[in-house]
Formats: C-alpha cells, sequence, structure tokens
C-alpha cells in the first residue's frame, strides 16, 4: 500500500512538472516587440540589407550576457526546484538498492520519501550552480581555443562538449558528494532530520564523513554527466542549426533534457548502485564493505548481477523529469536574466573616452551609439578625399570602442564647409560603407569649421 501510494504521489509530482513546462511554452509563442534601434537588426528602405528584421526566424534574440553570478543562479534554481518535485521518486529509488538488511519502505512508512526534501533540495543550490556555471565558461573557453569548428557541432564540437562536462562534473562532486550522503540517510532513516545529520556525521566522522562513498559517486558522476551533457548539448546544437534560432522552445528543451538523462541513467545505473550501497551501509546490519571493489565483488558472489540493475526504473522515472525539468528551467531563468540584463542596458548612459572638457568620443544610450568623427591629425593642405577618409577611419575607432560598427548606422549629418567638394567627399563615403548598406544622410553647407577642417561628419549607430 505505502509503494503504491508513494509511485501515485510521485506521478502526480511528475505530471505537474511537464504540467508547469507546457504552461511556461505558452509563453515561447508571444513575440516580444524591440525597437528595430536597439541592436536587434535595422530595418532599411530600397536596397535589401543584410541586416534582419526582429521578426525574422534569423534575428538574435533581444537578450545580454549573464555575469557569473546570474549563471550561478540560473543553475542552481533550476536544480533546487527541480529536485524538489521529483524528490519523493529519487527516496523510493535509494531504498530499492540498499543492502540486505536495511528497513524496507512498508516498515520506514511513506513520510520517509519526504523526509529532508525541503533542505537537500536547497542543498542542491549549488550543484545545479556549479555544474551549469562550469559547464558553460569551460565550452566558451574552449570554443574561443577551437575556432568555429566548435560551433558547428561535428567532431572537434562534440570533443569540447565531453571536456566541458567532465570538468562540470568533477567541480560539481564537491558539493553533490555531501548532499547526497544527507539524502540518502534520511530516506534509509539513519538520521530522523536535517540538523540532526549534520551534526551526527561531523561529530561521529569528521569532514570525510561527508564524502564517504566519493570514489564510486565520481566514477558514476563523471560519465553520466558526461553522457547528459554532451548529449543535450549535441541535439541542441543540432536543433538551432535546423531552425536557425538562438534558443529552444520550453516543449523541446524539456523532451532533450529528459532523453539525454535517460541515456545517461542506463549506463551509469551499477555505478548508481555500488554507490548507493557504500553511502547507505550503516542502515544494514551486515559487514562494512571495505572498499568499492569489495562492495562490487559482494553483490556478484551473495547477489548475483541482475542486483546492478536494483531500482533502475524509479532512478529512471527520477532522473528523467528531474533533467528535463532542469534544463529547461535553466534555460527559462537564463533568458529571463538575459532579457532583464538587455533593458537595463537600454535605459543606462555610457559615455566613452573625453576627448575635451564636456565632451565625449561616443555616447550609448537606449540602444544606439551617437558620435562624431573629425579630421584630426591631418596635413595642413590635405584635400577633401584625404579629410573625408581620415574622418572615417577615426568613426570607425571610436564605433569599435563603442561595442558596435558601421554596419549598423541609421543615420549621418554631414558638414562641408565647400559644397563644390560634395563629390570627392561621397566618393569616400561609398567606398566606406559595406555593400548593401545604406544611412539616412544629410548634408549641410556651412561657413566654417574648427581647425579649418573642411569635413565633420556626425553618425548614429545601432549598438
Amino acid at each position: 500500500l505505502y509503494l503504491y501510494r508513494s509511485i501515485v504521489i510521485d506521478m502526480i509530482l511528475v505530471r505537474l512538472v511537464v504540467a508547469v513546462a507546457y504552461l511556461c511554452s505558452l509563453s515561447d509563442a508571444v513575440t516580444l516587440k524591440w525597437p528595430a534601434v536597439a541592436g536587434i537588426g535595422v530595418k532599411r528602405g530600397g536596397a535589401s540589407s543584410s541586416n534582419l528584421s526582429p521578426k525574422s526566424p534569423k534575428s538574435k534574440s533581444p537578450v545580454a550576457p549573464l555575469s557569473v553570478l546570474q549563471t550561478l543562479i540560473a543553475g542552481g534554481g533550476a536544480r533546487s526546484i527541480s529536485q524538489f518535485v521529483t524528490y519523493p521518486m529519487d527516496a523510493l529509488r535509494t531504498i530499492s538498492q540498499t543492502r540486505k538488511g536495511a528497513k524496507k519502505l512498508s516498515e520506514l512508512g511513506a513520510g520517509v520519501l519526504v523526509s529532508g526534501c525541503f533542505s537537500t533540495s536547497m542543498f542542491a543550490f549549488p550543484l545545479g550552480a556549479v555544474q551549469f556555471t562550469v559547464f558553460g565558461n569551460a565550452k566558451k573557453a574552449l570554443t574561443f581555443m577551437v575556432g568555429d569548428a566548435a560551433r558547428n557541432g561535428g567532431i572537434v564540437g562534440t570533443a569540447v562538449a565531453i571536456t566541458s562536462s567532465a570538468c562540470a562534473s568533477l567541480a560539481s562532486c564537491a558539493v553533490g558528494v555531501p548532499q547526497e550522503i544527507l539524502k540518502q540517510r534520511l530516506v534509509t532513516n539513519i538520521y530522523p532530520d536535517f540538523g540532526t545529520a549534520v551534526r551526527t556525521i561531523w561529530k561521529t566522522e569528521g569532514l570525510k564523513g561527508f564524502y564517504v562513498g566519493w570514489g564510486p559517486t565520481v566514477a558514476r558522476n563523471l560519465p553520466y554527466i558526461v553522457i547528459t551533457f554532451t548529449t543535450f548539448n549535441h541535439w541542441k546544437t543540432q536543433e538551432l542549426k535546423r531552425l536557425e534560432k538562438t534558443n529552444l522552445d520550453t516543449r523541446t528543451a524539456l523532451r532533450f533534457g529528459m532523453g539525454a538523462a535517460l541515456v545517461g541513467c542506463i549506463g551509469t545505473q551499477p555505478l548508481d548502485v555500488v554507490k548507493t550501497r557504500m553511502m547507505t551501509q550503516a542502515a544494514s546490519n551486515l559487514k562494512p564493505y571495505s572498499s568499492a571493489l569489495n562492495c562490487v565483488k559482494d553483490i556478484i558472489a551473495t547477489e548475483g548481477v541482475s542486483s546492478f540493475l536494483a531500482g533502475l526504473p524509479p532512478r529512471a522515472a527520477y532522473l528523467s523529469p528531474l533533467w528535463g525539468a532542469q534544463f529547461f528551467l535553466n534555460e527559462k531563468f537564463t533568458r529571463a536574466l538575459g532579457e532583464m540584463n538587455y533593458k537595463g542596458q537600454l535605459s543606462k548612459i555610457v559615455r566613452g573616452p573625453a576627448p575635451g572638457p564636456g565632451r565625449s568620443a561616443w555616447v550609448k544610450h537606449n540602444g544606439v551609439v551617437s558620435t562624431v568623427g573629425v579630421p584630426k591629425g591631418r596635413e595642413r593642405n590635405a584635400d577633401i578625399n584625404t579629410q573625408t577618409k581620415i574622418t572615417l577611419a577615426s568613426i570607425d575607432e571610436r564605433l569599435a570602442q563603442a561595442g558596435t560598427d558601421k554596419s549598423k548606422i541609421i543615420e549621418a549629418t554631414v558638414f562641408l564647409t565647400n559644397m563644390k567638394e560634395f563629390k570627392g567627399f561621397d566618393k569616400e563615403w561609398k567606398a566606406w560603407l559595406p555593400e548593401g548598406i545604406g544611412a539616412s544622410r544629410a548634408t549641410v553647407g556651412v561657413a566654417s569649421l574648427a581647425n579649418n577642417d573642411k569635413v565633420e561628419i556626425k553618425v548614429t549607430v545601432a549598438a
């Protein structure tokens, strides 16, 4: 009866995960409308442009990069919420894998399925934070080193994903093993509550007590994380390339996450059994295992090879929705934080270096950059062509400082002291702009300019 109740309860929780994922996916269908000048794309009249409009499927999403702290929050929050929802099935998996002599669910009561649920789920925050942050940053660094070959998938992309996920696995074990120790000992009723578990382990076993089964855990987690992250990354890369998008929709992220977790679950099942036995042997009155190898030999000799499959159904039922929810929540949180950063950048005024009192080389605000170019450093008798080249080169330099370039130009105002020299200026202007790119331009004749310059140009460019 207890087993039946626990399965029913957990299936309800799993369905809640799927329901939440579906509701979240509805927001993916909403088109966010952003100003064309905000760096998403620049619409141009007349000739076609290589810049894409906001509604184009190839246009970039209106997000800004996340800080390390935000990446930690996104990954940690995704892990905590996912583990909280799927905790009962993991508890059932732990009970089914314990050694002979340990109490079963019928003896422990259904309450153990949620024993320590909140505390250990919160303790899972740093685990998810480390996993996603290390994976993302390692992948970014390796991709920068090997170039476009990593972005296009294939052998190089897979190698980058494997290396990045291995780094994430090893780093997360530092916080993952203590969390697993506490969770499994609470489930098997070795300790009545989270606080008692922490105090007792520290008092009787010291720091090393929180890392019992470190070897088997690393042996299981390393291949599991590598398989899961690499599989998800490969499917995601191929899907985004096929659809020419930058983000997965919620339902696809959930499906890919659950599938990748299932592949990793099947591949690491025997290692998981050994890890659980090492961590929970205090619940049995049998002689403790002396090592992971001793555990393997004992299972084969006394229970048979089939025992390595113990708990596979509940483990798969736990890990698949756990990682599915974790991946889609991380995608959701990452996008939300990116959009928040983007909006923050729009409202912020950023000023470039000051060439003189009361002046800035460039100013960035609300997704646009404004700057002025002059022929500074020209020879005294330089003609209009030469002065225009120098002016446009100074604009290139200032736009680069502001993080943009002339391909995103919106409008320009040109000041000439001699309108008869317009053709010379216009020749250099046309040569300066990339093919297919044009600006809304006005040319104004003036009596004179500072330093007796012949030309001065003010431009507005999308950030």
